[in-house]
């Protein structure tokens, strides 16, 4: 049993009398500690398949399981405990509370955790050590992102999700942030799942996932990935 298995899953939105299936019998499969892509424009149904993968939605049909437990099956109060638990997530935009500093900020998933990992490690793991004190405004889009990322990673989640992680950085930031996650995986075993738009960033990942129109047009799994520092988009 692969770590993640999406099987014939469908998710469908309503508006008015139009019908979009946003997944769209979606079958995929990913092995514990691979950092795997899902790529596509936008629109293509990556957001809903993260959604799906997070907890944060639920399928209409078909079947999804995270380390052996059906995610789809899951009342409501057993779907809060798994995104408490198993996930962590990474936004596109931080979102960082700004009344808090960036340990506070770690300190807030770390005590909601089970077995969670030191928040203070964690940001000097991220270089943040000498910025532990400052508020989310008096840091660079880099740094809140890092911030966000140690936040995550503070649950000792066994899934990490990341959403457009580079999207609002700048190229030089962006390498920086995806070496910090490359790393991550590769260190603790975590299995990382990033969804893109950039279709460059597929040479560095151990699978990638192609989705247009809500269905999965490709899967490939790449046996040498490229470091990131030798990316170039």
């Amino acid at each position: 049993m692969s770590f993640i298995e999406f099987e014939s899953v469908y998710k469908r939105y309503q508006t008015g009398e139009v019908i979009i299936t946003a997944a769209d019998g979606v079958n995929f499969k990913i092995e514990q500690g691979e950092f795997c892509l899902i790529v596509g424009a936008s629109g293509a149904g990556k957001s809903t398949v993260l959604n799906l993968l997070g907890g944060m939605d639920t399928c209409d049909d078909g079947k999804i399981r995270i380390a052996g437990k059906p995610i789809n099956k899951l009342t409501p109060e057993e779907l809060i405990d798994y995104r408490r638990y198993d996930v962590g997530f990474v936004f596109q935009f931080y979102n960082l509370i700004p009344n808090l500093t960036a340990l506070e900020n770690v300190e807030l998933a770390s005590q909601i955790a089970r077995k969670p990992l030191s928040p203070e490690k964690l940001l000097k793991k991220v270089g943040l050590e000498e910025r532990m004190d400052n508020f989310p405004s008096q840091l660079s889009g880099g740094e809140q992102q890092r911030v966000s990322i140690a936040r995550a990673l503070a649950k000792n989640p066994k899934l990490l999700l990341c959403d457009e992680p580079t999207g609002a950085l700048d190229y030089k930031t962006g390498k920086q942030i995806l070496k910090l996650l490359h790393r991550t995986c590769r260190e603790t075993g975590t299995t990382v799942v990033v969804i893109t738009h950039n279709s460059a960033l597929a040479d560095m990942a151990d699978r990638i996932i192609t989705m247009r129109s809500g269905k999965v047009i490709q899967i490939a799994v790449n046996d040498r990935p490229v470091p990131v520092d030798l990316l170039e988009w």
